[in-house]
C-alpha cells in the first residue's frame, strides 16, 4: 500500500487550472474572509472536487505504507466501500504486495506470534480488497507489479476483476523465479502485458518442456486482444497455437522477448490474415516463417527485430524482403520496448 493515492503525473494541467473561472473567483473571494466557517466551506468544496482525482490511481504496497499499524490499514480498505464509496473513483489499480514486513529486532517467540498475526491481517486485507472491487465501476487498468505470488494467483481477486466492464488493460510484472499458474478469465481485455523473470541473454533454442508454457498464463475468455506484450521465460509451442491465435484476430501491436516461438504461430497469423501494425521481437534464432508472415500483408508501421544468436545471411535476406514489401513505411528502430532491461540492440 504505499497506500499512496495520487493523480497520474502525466496530466498537463493541475486540478485547479481545470476548474471553471467562476469557481476560482469564488475561492479567492472566500479566502479573504477570515471566518472559520468560510474556511471550512472552501475545504469542503475543494475536497469534493479533488477526491475523484486523488483516488484515480490506487497503489497498494503494504511494505511501504504510511499507515502505522494493522488497524489503520484495515480501516483504509473498509473505507473504500463504506460511506462515500471511494472505490468508485479508482481508474488505475496497481498491486504490489499485501505482505506485512518483519521487523529487524524480534526474538524467536515474538516472530512466531507476529507471523500468525501477519498472516491473518494479510488475509483480511485481501478479503476487504476483493469486496471493494465490484465498487470500482470506473476501473480501466490493473497492474500486478511485484513478487507477491499469492496476490497474483488470488482466484477471488481475478474473478471479481473479470466482471468490471471498463477494465481493458492488464499488466503483470513479476520478477520472481517461480510465477504461479494464473487463470485470467477476463471478459473485456484488449491490452495484455506480461513481464516474467529475466535471464534470456545467454538463451539458445531449446524445446525443453520445463520452460513455462504460455498457456499457463493466457487462459480465460478474452473478447479481443489488440495489444500483446510478453517478456520472460515463456514459450509459444505448436500445441498452444490453435488456442492462442483465435484470441488475436484484431491484434495491432505485438512485443515478444521470450524463449521460444514455434513456426506454427507465424503460419497461423498468416492463415488468419492478422495484420499487425507494430512488431517488436527479441528471438532466440532466425525463423523463415516470421518473414513469410511479415511479407504476406500490407500495413506494417514499425518493426524491431533482434536475434540473440546473431544475424546471419538468411536473416538479413528476410529483413530485406520485409523492407521491399513495406517500403519506407517500416521504421526498423526500437520503438521504446518494454523489455529494454535485456540490453536490446538494433540489428542495422
Amino acid at each position: 500500500m504505499y497506500i499512496r493515492l495520487r493523480r497520474k503525473l502525466q496530466a498537463p494541467t493541475g486540478i485547479l487550472l481545470s476548474l471553471p473561472i467562476e469557481l476560482l473567483e469564488r475561492i479567492l473571494h472566500e479566502s479573504c474572509n477570515t471566518g472559520r466557517k468560510a474556511l471550512r466551506f472552501i475545504c469542503t468544496r475543494l475536497c469534493r472536487l479533488a477526491t475523484p482525482f486523488v483516488f484515480e490511481m490506487l497503489l497498494i504496497d503494504i511494505a511501504k505504507t504510511s499507515l502505522s499499524n494493522s488497524r489503520d490499514r484495515l480501516r483504509f480498505f473498509a473505507a473504500l466501500v463504506s460511506g462515500k464509496t471511494l472505490a468508485r473513483y479508482v481508474r488505475h489499480l496497481r498491486l504490489v504486495s499485501l505482505t506485512i514486513p518483519v521487523g529487524n529486532r524480534m526474538g524467536t517467540l515474538d516472530l512466531f506470534f507476529f507471523n500468525k498475526r501477519r498472516e491473518q491481517t494479510s488475509k483480511k486485507m485481501e478479503e476487504l480488497l476483493v469486496a471493494a472491487i465490484p465498487f470500482m465501476t470506473s476501473l480501466q487498468s490493473v497492474k500486478y507489479d511485484g513478487t507477491d505470488a499469492e496476490l497474483l494467483a488470488s482466484v477471488a481477486l481475478s474473478k471479481k476483476l473479470s466482471y468490471i466492464p471498463c477494465m481493458s488493460v492488464l499488466l503483470i510484472n513479476n520478477w520472481s523465479s517461480a510465477i504461479p499458474r494464473i487463470n485470467l478469465d477476463f471478459l473485456h481485455i484488449t491490452e495484455l502485458s506480461t513481464l516474467g523473470p529475466a535471464g534470456l541473454e545467454n538463451y539458445r533454442y531449446s524445446s525443453n518442456p520445463a520452460s513455462t508454457a504460455i498457456l499457463e498464463h493466457l487462459k480465460g475468455k478474452y473478447r479481443v486482444i489488440t495489444n500483446l506484450s510478453l517478456c520472460g521465460k515463456f514459450a509459444v509451442r505448436h500445441s498452444t497455437v490453435p488456442i492462442l491465435v483465435p484470441k488475436l484476430r484484431q491484434l495491432r501491436s505485438l512485443e515478444l522477448c521470450i524463449e521460444f516461438v514455434a513456426s506454427e504461430f507465424w503460419a497461423a497469423l498468416q492463415a488468419e490474415q492478422i495484420c499487425i501494425q507494430r512488431v517488436s521481437l527479441s528471438l532466440s534464432d532466425n525463423n523463415p516463417a516470421l518473414f513469410d508472415y511479415l511479407c504476406s500483408y500490407s500495413g506494417l508501421h514499425s518493426l524491431f527485430l533482434r536475434i540473440r544468436s546473431g544475424f546471419g545471411e538468411e536473416t538479413r535476406k528476410g529483413v530485406e524482403r520485409v523492407r521491399e514489401r513495406h517500403g519506407n513505411i517500416v521504421e526498423c528502430e526500437p520503438p521504446g520496448l518494454r523489455f529494454a532491461p535485456y540490453d536490446v540492440e538494433d540489428f542495422s
